[in-house]
This record gives structure tokens, C-alpha cells and sequence, in this order.
């Protein structure tokens, strides 16, 4: 009883001048299926805000059920700049009013709701601007403004630069980027923590908010490379398992920081390992036949088995004796002989404006899509 008056008197006592600060949890959903249908197109949006934290199986097949859901479409979308108190819409949500306060608070660090003092003392609650659309438009534009000065500081923190003799890259992960507008730093806090802190780059619940831990220490490292960091080579440097130094990868990958692509400069090592392995267990004429290297000029060959009989061929000779060959074929040699081109992690632009211009593409686009669901909720909100 005592909790839900202290919360009562909170909500009551929060005045106009009180500004929370703008954060912004953009989660990249698939494209909502129906154009008619109020409540998917709702969830995709509160889903792609990052407003709904916790799922399970039954909110995934009826998110209409969900307090935040019906708060939007029954309040908000419905008479945008009527205006509701908290003690109503907690009666008729049937929720308390910590959890109403919760979502209250979600909804304008999102920007989506502005607030008054009504003539009651209590808080009124509408649509910022009316609308959605409107709302989402503003959104748009704050959060556009900060993340671009959050990462304004690549340009100056990025000092190296991976060749980009190529243009082919592994499937992107789907943009989840945090936007966090700038704040005093914390005790034992820089730059560059703040940066990895707000964007979410170290984890959900990190353990460490500042130092050199493991995130840390791989954006740094990002940052100085002049090639793709292999996940053997990051194990080798940092001693972390796979799987995890996969995550921490994924979560800059995630945020459109960096980017997954085949090590090029490392096919003629792989090839010269498939190579002689293939060759100690299988022997000339399996090379030449299954193995592939028949399909190369006779010359190049006739080349590689003779270096192989002298015992010498290693990855300098391997590369000079396919210097010249197609990268494609060299290719297609290497999957016959069961070897595999290893992938490496490097950042998404050659240069750290050019990292924070990917970044911004994928915001926009993300962004596409938000107003042109929120303008459909706006029509479909009137029409019901």
C-alpha cells in the first residue's frame, strides 16, 4: 500500500520542467507482414523501439495483451491529445502504478509521449505533437543529432586502415543499437568507456564499466589494425575462448561498427596447409585428380608436385608459384582440397567517418520503415 502511494505521489509531483534524457533502444525486427492489421504493426513498432524487454511465448502470438500495447492503442492512438491522468490509466490497465510509472518512463525517453499538470494536479499524458508520425519525425531528428556526436570521436580514435581490395562481406546481423545522449562521465570513466558503456557494447549487465576488459581491448585493437583480426588470432592475443570473443565481435558487428569478410591475404597459407596434408595422406595422384590441381595450367602443377617431392614447399614458395594465378580458382582449389578461407572482423569503413557513415545508413533505413508504420497507425487509429 505504502509503495503504490509513494509512486502515486511521485507521478503527481513530476514537474514540466523535469527533462528525461533522450535513450533510445533500436532493435531491428523483420518487416511486419499486414499493412491493416493495428496491433502487428503496433508491436513491430514497440518491438523495434526496444520497449518490450521481456518475451515469452505467449506475448510473441498476442501482443495485444501486453499493458504497454493497450496503453498505445487504446489511449494514445485513440484520442492522441485528449490527455490521461496515471490514477485512470492504471485503473483501467489494472496495473500498478510502479509498472505504469515504468512505462511512462520508456515512452518519453523515447520521446513518444509529452506531459502537463492538469487542472486535477495530476500528470496528463498524450501523443508528442498529436501523432505518431509526428512524434516518431522528432524522434527521428534528436536521435539522429546525438548519435552522430556519439560517433564523431572515430575520426580521431581510428589510426589504422584494412586494405579493401574487395567488396565481399558476410550477411549483416541485425541492427541493435543503443543511443545514449551524452552525460557526465562516471568515476574511472573516459571516452572511450562512456562510448562502449552507452552503446551498449559491452553486454547487457557488464561486469566491468571501465578499464582495459576484454570489450575494450578488441575495439582498440580494431581501431590500430591494418588487416581483419582472425578469431585465431584474437584467441592467440587475448587468451578468450571462442564463443566469447565471438559476442563481443557480434556486438559491434550488431551496432554496424564492423564487419565479417574472408581473409583474403591469408588463401595461400590455407592453401599451402591443404596442400601438404592432402599430399602426406593421399599422395600425387589424388592431387591431381579429386584434389584439384589438375584443373590449374600443367605448368603450375607439375610445379607444386616437384616442390612437394623436394620437400620444398612452404607458404613463401606457395605464393610465389600461384602469384599469378585467378583468385577464383585458387579458390575453387582450395574447397576441392577440404580447405576452408578463414573470416576476419575489421571495421565497417576505412576511415572513422566512414565507419560512422555505415552506422548512419542502417539508422536511416531503420528509420524508413518506423514512419511509414507510425504514419499507418496514425490512419488506422483515426479510421477505428
Amino acid at each position: 500500500m505504502l509503495k503504490h502511494q509513494l509512486a502515486s505521489i511521485a507521478l503527481r509531483t513530476v514537474t514540466t520542467r523535469a527533462v528525461v534524457m533522450l535513450r533510445l533502444r533500436l532493435e531491428e525486427q523483420p518487416a511486419p507482414t499486414g499493412m491493416k492489421d493495428i496491433d502487428m504493426l503496433l508491436g513491430w513498432l514497440l518491438d523495434t523501439l526496444g520497449l518490450v524487454r521481456r518475451r515469452n511465448d505467449a506475448d510473441t502470438y498476442n501482443s495485444s495483451t501486453r499493458p504497454l500495447h493497450r496503453l498505445m492503442r487504446d489511449h494514445l492512438l485513440k484520442e492522441p491529445m485528449k490527455g490521461v491522468d496515471a490514477r485512470v490509466l492504471s485503473d483501467q490497465l489494472e496495473i500498478s502504478m510502479t509498472a505504469l510509472h515504468h512505462h511512462l518512463k520508456g515512452l518519453q525517453a523515447n520521446r513518444l509521449i509529452a506531459s502537463k499538470i492538469g487542472d486535477n494536479g495530476w500528470m496528463m499524458h498524450h501523443l508528442r505533437c498529436g501523432s505518431l508520425s509526428a512524434a516518431i519525425d522528432l524522434l527521428y531528428r534528436e536521435s539522429s543529432g546525438i548519435l552522430k556526436l556519439r560517433l564523431a570521436p572515430l575520426q580521431h580514435w581510428q589510426t589504422g586502415s584494412v586494405k579493401r581490395n574487395y567488396d565481399e562481406k558476410c550477411q549483416e546481423l541485425p541492427l541493435k543499437l543503443i543511443i545514449y545522449e551524452p552525460h557526465p562521465l562516471s568515476d574511472h570513466e573516459d571516452e572511450i568507456d562512456a562510448f562502449l558503456n552507452d552503446l551498449g557494447l559491452r553486454g547487457e549487465r557488464p561486469k566491468h564499466r571501465s578499464g582495459n576488459d576484454l570489450t575494450r581491448e578488441v575495439f582498440e585493437a580494431l581501431l590500430e589494425a591494418n588487416h581483419a583480426i582472425s578469431l585465431d588470432e584474437a584467441v592467440s592475443q587475448w587468451g578468450a575462448t571462442r564463443p566469447r570473443l565471438t559476442r563481443t565481435f557480434d556486438r559491434f558487428r550488431a551496432a554496424g561498427l564492423v564487419e565479417r569478410v574472408p581473409r583474403h591475404d591469408r588463401l595461400t597459407v590455407i592453401l599451402w596447409d591443404a596442400i601438404s596434408t592432402q599430399y602426406s595422406r593421399r599422395g600425387e595422384e589424388w592431387l591431381l585428380g579429386k584434389g584439384g590441381l589438375g584443373r590449374l595450367d600443367d605448368k603450375i602443377a607439375k610445379l607444386v608436385i616437384k616442390s612437394l617431392k623436394d620437400g620444398m614447399f612452404d607458404s613463401e614458395k606457395c605464393a610465389e608459384i600461384f602469384s599469378n594465378v585467378n583468385e577464383d580458382e585458387l579458390r575453387v582449389t582450395l574447397n576441392l582440397l577440404g580447405g576452408r578461407l578463414p573470416h576476419g572482423y575489421r571495421l565497417s569503413g576505412i576511415s572513422g567517418e566512414d565507419v560512422a557513415r555505415q552506422v548512419m545508413l542502417r539508422f536511416e533505413s531503420m528509420f524508413t520503415r518506423l514512419k511509414l508504420v507510425a504514419e499507418k497507425l496514425d490512419e488506422l487509429g483515426i479510421n477505428n
